[in-house]
């Protein structure tokens, strides 16, 4: 089974990775395959940059062990919003999914002038 955070080959029956000791998903779990939002590296999000074909990059508004937030421009509702890309490595783990989908339920209760968007 390969790690999703280093990508190192671990043996079919483990339950973190022995390199970096990453949970593992259970092998009944679907694996993370690559999605657009996983085509360009967070690390190259900067000002004037578009993710995904629909959100130009404003800026960073913070990062946490979850993931990075952004103010975006998004082209779709031609409007600024908020946007939450998560690490691939937490997308690939269910428990993390439950807890950052309670926060967005969250979120969406919130009386905000941004909206806010979310992508694994």
């Amino acid at each position: 089974m390969e790690c999703p955070n280093c990508s190192f080959e671990n043996p079919d029956d483990s339950h973190f990775c022995n390199k970096c000791a990453t949970p593992l998903p259970p092998g009944d779990e679907i694996s993370v395959s690559p999605t657009k939002t996983m085509e360009k590296s967070t690390d190259e999000l900067t000002r004037g940059t578009t993710f995904v074909s629909r959100y130009e990059i404003i800026e960073e508004l913070g990062k946490g062990g979850m993931g990075k937030v952004y103010r975006v421009f998004d082209r779709k509702l031609e409007e600024e919003v908020a946007l939450k890309i998560i690490k691939p490595e937490i997308a690939s783990n269910g428990d993390s999914i439950c807890r950052f989908s309670n926060e967005l339920s969250l979120l969406a209760r919130l009386p905000i002038g941004m909206y806010v968007r979310c992508m694994i």
